[in-house]
């Protein structure tokens, strides 16, 4: 209604100004052919800003009979005499007619270039929000805020494929459906509210379509990664079976041949038996963790144990730690730490053999244990070769040894440090290692729930 009265409004005022103008050229001796000028220009002024076709035909009309009465004779009357002037009227009225069209045609499209300039921009905005975006589920809610921001609508973006209908736009990406928009709102939506929607589902198809093609692209890149590891695996495992395995039958083959051997040969040959059928023990133990705890079979059997009890126990599983010089430093009070007693027996073995393979006879390994506030801490130090730079990162990866160190007794294949951060991990603890100058140095700590001071 507001618009209609400022339409009359500009209707009044230009056609008041026409006529003025008018009279004023006529009273100068101005011809009515140029005079005839000033009423086009009129209904031009009308046609552009009142917008609309009827007022600018209207001021056609009217701009035709005020001509008619003021300036043709005879004046002062609407009827016509003379031929010449009837079709002087004729064509100002048909050129006022085309004039209207023009200008209504163009304004229209001012407005439709306009309202196209705002969705462009508006999907520009969608556009730069989710390009950076990743992560499915902060796709679909950028896309669910943008359209609230945009048309006031409530809506729900998942990747559940519905059939379409006039609540639900499908997503469509590459040739794929890979989700829809549902519209939640109850009442009617115009058209330029359902270009909107249908502009986001296109920029929304884009965006998941990046993200599911990332997605698929690290499944593939990591099932190699898994492959490559598994045959890694395999290859590691034939090698460290077939070596202890290949010394028990020669060892076992010569003690055969009882004839020609001392007690002292029969003794060594058990022995180098027995320490081959450890290692094979260790090897098979650390898969089967391993495959436990990818798995998600890995169970704690958890009791109140004792520390030096733990640390004892594993040390008497690695007759190799006789040819190094072992300290132990525990403090006085029996600590008590509430763990998988095998599980944690199976942390120590594993670091303390991997200290084993990266020092000599006769060099220092350092068992410390400290009660802290609310958790004990545990340091495994030797005085060996260290922790190359290029694996001190992944040490606790599966699969990784130090291919840069040479060292006779280097056996595994790399899970033994993997497992360790399963457990302590399952526990509720941490695991970490440092590498300094004088060999490397293992840290972790576990939860303590009680102490007892004995």
């Amino acid at each position: 209604m507001k618009e209609k009265l400022r339409y009359l409004v500009y209707f009044g005022i230009i056609i008041s100004i026409e006529l003025f103008c008018s009279l004023t050229l006529n009273s100068m001796g101005i011809r009515k052919e140029n005079i005839l000028m000033v009423f086009i220009v009129g209904v031009l002024l009308i046609s552009t800003f009142t917008k609309g076709y009827f007022y600018g035909l209207l001021a056609s009309i009217v701009s035709v009979l005020c001509f008619n009465f003021l300036y043709i004779d005879p004046n002062y009357d609407f009827h016509i005499s003379d031929p010449n002037d009837f079709m002087l009227i004729l064509f100002f009225l048909m050129t006022s007619v085309i004039v209207c069209s023009l200008t209504d045609r163009f304004q229209k499209q001012i407005i439709i270039s306009k309202k196209n300039e705002g969705i462009s921009k508006q999907l520009y905005s969608l556009s730069e929000r989710l390009l950076n975006v990743s992560g499915i589920e902060y796709i679909l809610l950028k896309g669910n805020q943008y359209i609230e921001e945009s048309i006031q609508i409530k809506t729900n973006i998942s990747l559940e494929i519905k059939e379409e209908s006039k609540n639900v736009i499908p997503i469509i990406g590459m040739n794929r459906v890979l989700g829809s928009i549902e519209i939640l709102s109850h009442q009617g939506l115009n058209e330029d509210q359902m270009i909107i929607i249908k502009a986001a589902a296109n920029q929304l198809g884009n965006a998941l379509e990046r993200e599911l093609t990332y997605l698929e692209q690290e499944k593939i890149k990591i099932a190699m990664e898994r492959e490559h590891m598994l045959n890694s695996m395999l290859r590691s495992i034939s090698h460290d079976l077939r070596t202890p395995l290949t010394g028990i039958v020669g060892a076992s083959q010569l003690m055969m041949n009882q004839d020609h051997l001392t007690n002292e040969d029969v003794y060594s040959l058990a022995k180098d038996i027995h320490d081959q059928a450890h290692w094979l023990t260790q090897i098979v133990e650390n898969i089967l963790n391993m495959s436990k705890i990818e798995s998600g079979n890995l169970v704690l059997h958890k009791n109140l144990e004792v520390v030096d009890d733990l640390i004892y126990e594993a040390i008497q599983h690695l007759p190799e730690l006789e040819k190094r010089n072992v300290v132990v430093d525990v403090p006085q009070d029996l600590l008590f730490i509430n763990v998988d007693g095998k599980l944690m027996v199976q942390v120590f073995i594993n670091i303390l053999n991997n200290a084993i393979k990266y020092t000599k006879e006769k060099d220092q390994i350092t068992i410390h244990v400290k009660k802290l506030e609310d958790e004990v801490q545990f340091m495994i130090k030797d005085t060996g070769s260290g922790i190359s730079k290029n694996i001190l990162d992944h040490i606790f990866e599966e699969f990784v040894t130090d291919t840069n160190v040479s060292n006779d007794s280097q056996k595994g294949i790399g899970l033994g440090l993997a497992i360790c951060k399963a457990i302590i991990q399952a526990h509720g603890g941490k695991i970490w290692a440092k590498d300094e100058k004088d060999g490397a140095c293992f840290i972790f700590t576990i939860p303590s729930d009680k102490e007892l001071n004995v």
